[in-house]
């Protein structure tokens, strides 16, 4: 892997177009030489080492991370970069064993197969993935972005993610010749596979990437609820749940109901579906994206059962029966806070003297708390 700067200056549209003779021409610098390396994380959940390196006046610093546990499974690059380097686009180059014509991409709720990049057919649109499995489908690589959605690939076995572009303006358009100049900060992965991207799941990383878990604590208490406790479960791990909302409308016949949205992820069909929650299911229908009710929907011993087209999305607007548990409610007051004016301060620690001076702002001082 290596971070590759290539001179980019296409005849028309500069923001938007790129140059197939651009594309081809060997890269006019890599980003190499003397590196400051540190290690900025040493513990059991994760490590992490820090690269800075600088090439044709842009500065780089990559975090290369891997952690415990199922996120071990794909190693991430956290990228800082302040870009000033002009006429030219950076990727990050990925030279792979797995050898083959067409690559995966990712299109969010489907995928479509690109094959190696020819003059009317390079730069590639992707969302949070693009897979090369070898040709035999014994293994495969799937690399992971969260934000970056343009990559090539010029050979059987190179996928090349573009990072940042400042094109050349001999086409008109000055103005965009310092697109992307400035300071970035994105991630990106790598995640290896056993088969195709289906069955090591790495589609799932992608949107671990993308939706990292937040954690917090809370304080030890008693409950009703048990050591384990779970909102929704579905029965076939590759069916994605893309919502879980409240009901934009009640209706008045129904009462109140929660909209569920799920895709199905393999491209394949998937039978006999079931969805259950904390509560038991008292009714569903099937409705759109709209929430416009499209037809009834099956409910067995309190779980919702369906099937799914290959990449099909489906909607069900779902009424609850009673829950077999009860946590107890959150207790709150309302407190009324009487100030007159509206304040902004910059800064933590400015923020934090204000809201707890007491004065006319706040006239108790502790109900900024």
């Amino acid at each position: 892997m290596r971070l590759a700067i290539s001179t980019d200056n296409p005849r028309n549209w500069p923001a938007w177009n790129m140059d197939f003779e651009d594309e081809q021409r060997a890269p006019r610098a890599i980003v190499g030489g003397p590196a400051e390396i540190r290690i900025v994380e040493n513990g059991p959940a994760r490590v992490a080492v820090e690269v800075s390196r600088e090439a044709e006046g842009s500065k780089f610093v990559q975090t290369i991370r891997l952690a415990a546990g199922d996120a071990g499974n794909r190693v991430e690059f956290g990228h800082v970069m302040d870009w000033k380097t002009k006429e030219a686009n950076l990727k990050v180059v990925f030279p792979l064993t797995a050898s083959n014509i067409n690559a995966t991409y990712n299109w969010d709720i489907g995928t479509i197969e690109r094959p190696t990049e020819n003059d009317r057919q390079f730069e590639v649109a992707s969302h949070q993935w693009v897979d090369l499995t070898d040709a035999g489908d014994s293994y495969g690589v799937t690399i992971l972005t969260d934000c970056k959605n343009g990559s090539d690939k010029p050979n059987e076995k190179t996928i090349r993610l573009t990072l940042v572009r400042t094109p050349g303006t001999r086409g008109g358009y000055e103005d965009q010749g310092t697109q992307d100049i400035g300071h970035h900060e994105f991630v990106y992965g790598l995640a290896g596979h056993a088969g195709d991207f289906r069955q090591g799941q790495t589609d799932w990383q992608a949107l671990r990437l993308n939706q990292p878990l937040v954690a917090f604590q809370s304080p030890s208490h008693s409950g009703s609820l048990g050591k384990s406790f779970s909102l929704m479960k579905v029965s076939n791990d590759r069916i994605r749940v893309l919502a879980l909302k409240r009901a934009e409308q009640s209706r008045p016949e129904i009462g109140s109901e929660y909209v569920v949205r799920m895709v199905e992820m393999n491209g394949r069909q998937a039978q006999n579906v079931h969805i259950s929650f904390a509560a038991p299911i008292f009714s569903a229908r099937e409705v759109n994206g709209a929430e416009e009710s499209v037809g009834p929907a099956t409910v067995t011993k309190g779980e919702l059962v369906t099937s799914f087209k290959a990449f099909q999305p489906r909607t069900f607007a779902i009424k609850f029966g009673a829950a077999p548990a009860k946590a107890t409610a959150v207790q709150y007051q309302a407190v009324k806070l009487s100030y007159d004016l509206c304040v902004t301060t910059p800064g933590r620690q400015a923020r934090s003297r204000v809201l707890r001076q007491p004065g006319s702002l706040y006239p108790r001082g502790d109900a900024a708390e």
